[in-house]
């Protein structure tokens, strides 16, 4: 009896000792698992870290993350999630959108109650359709100045920015990856949104919801009050987009994906109730309808509007360097007096730049296949106050501006359009109209 029990105790042991055996053997499998090195960790540079922060951020950053696996070729998430910067011809694996619409309700617009900033912290506003530096096609946002306006930030001298109306912030970036800089994205219903760019402080009820910002995008959940703090700014980009209108003066929309809120731009002025408006308006220095500006300008068959070099993939300038707009190039009109054209180039001698037009002629919406060879002499804008003679600071609100050309000519291009959407163009930078005769290395722009 003894000797049963005994055998009975040393078998139990024998399995006890097997069992915490392979019980230790898969943990230490499982841990092996969970501590993989840092390199296996799929990663795209300073952009993202980890499939689930990847995929989100690369969601609403298309064109960032495109940059940079054309210029890293051996990134393992490269290969994997765009496989088409090593295609010969580059063909879109799917239509871009702004932002994702967790926490939005309903569609259709809305009414804006609240004006974005406090009326007595508003100096003066520009619409949307400037374009300046790197912002060659007309801009998507316009922009709000507050009193005694400096360019440098003073976190002294910040000012509250306001919801106009209840709404869920659906997406938080760092702009230029700056911490310190946001763009937020308010969905006021799941169709109609509001896009604030330069907030320089996020409220403190934000900032504690989304924690530690290390990534370059959250997408979030955030409700939001009519008239809610959601930060304090310098001056601020707003812009209104309504995905269900689609500007009509982009021809092929789908140049724009990359950027695909553009072509549901509003005006950013309609949507306020009044007075609100009206007290807006007389902040904006553009007099001249659409008071709201306007971005969208391409006629078929005409030279108007905007191009994009040659298989670049449109606004998505075809990842030939970090500044994909090299490869834009607008021929529009002044975004706060529209009587003057002006030539926009991504690469004019390697900048970015935009001038007036000696002469203020041929107007590009004239311009068609039958009247050959254009040449513009390009000269710098001036803004000048009727009023006083006096050329405008761009620091405080001025009434009556009118666009004009200066004397210098500083370059000059010649520009041919030599289908219904693809142009001839060169530019000769230091040359005047008597001194250029022809094209000599033309690039073809399309739309």
């Amino acid at each position: 009896m003894k000797k049963g029990i005994s055998s009975v105790i040393i078998l139990s042991i024998v399995l006890i000792i097997a069992v915490v055996g392979v019980t230790s053997y898969i943990k230490n499998q499982n841990t092996s698992v969970r501590e993989k090195s840092p390199s296996s960790v799929p990663q795209l540079g300073n952009l993202c870290s980890g499939s689930e922060e990847c995929d989100e951020y690369c969601y609403g950053n298309s064109l960032e993350c495109e940059e940079y696996c054309r210029g890293h070729p051996e990134n393992p998430t490269c290969q994997k999630r765009f496989a088409f910067v090593y295609e010969e011809e580059y063909k879109p694996l799917q239509k871009v959108t702004p932002q994702k619409t967790q926490g939005c309700t309903g569609r259709g617009t809305v009414s804006f109650t609240s004006p974005p900033r406090r009326l007595e912290d508003i100096e003066f506003i520009e619409p949307i359709g400037l374009m300046i530096g790197g912002h060659v096609t007309p801009i998507d946002h316009g922009y709000y100045y507050p009193p005694n306006w400096k360019p440098q930030d003073n976190p002294a001298e910040f000012k509250d920015v306001l919801s106009p109306a209840n709404g869920t912030i659906t997406n938080i970036q760092l702009v230029g990856g700056r911490q310190g800089d946001y763009r937020l994205v308010i969905h006021h219903t799941c169709t109609f949104y509001t896009i604030y760019i330069h907030v320089k402080e996020l409220s403190p009820k934000i900032a504690q919801t989304i924690g530690d910002f290390s990534s370059m995008s959250k997408n979030t959940n955030i409700p939001i009050s009519l008239g809610e703090v959601i930060g304090r700014a310098n001056s601020f980009d707003f812009s209104v987009h309504d995905d269900e209108t689609a500007l009509k003066g982009f021809i092929i929309p789908e140049h724009y994906d990359a950027e695909s809120w553009k072509i549901h731009t509003v005006d950013m002025f309609d949507y306020f109730v009044e007075p609100i408006k009206s007290r807006l308006l007389a902040k904006n220095v553009r007099e001249t309808e659409p008071r709201g500006g306007k971005i969208d300008y391409d006629v078929d068959g005409r030279l108007v509007g905007n191009w994009f070099v040659e298989s670049t993939n449109g606004y998505r300038g075809g990842g030939v360097s970090p500044d994909y707009w090299n490869t834009h190039l607008a021929f529009a009109y002044d975004g706060l007096d529209p009587s003057l054209i002006i030539v926009s180039m991504g690469n004019f001698s390697g900048q970015a730049k935009q001038f007036a037009v000696k002469g203020n002629f041929p107007n590009p919406a004239s311009v068609s296949m039958s009247t050959g060879i254009v040449n513009y002499e390009l000269v710098d804008v001036e803004y000048i106050i009727q009023e006083t003679g006096q050329y405008w600071n761009r620091i405080s609100y001025a009434k009556g501006l009118k666009a004009t050309g200066g004397e210098r000519v500083n370059g000059v291009v010649l520009v041919q359009l030599i289908e219904d959407r693809k142009i001839k163009f060169e530019a000769f930078l230091g040359k005047t109209a008597a001194e250029v005769t022809g094209f000599s290395n033309p690039t073809i722009y399309e739309r």
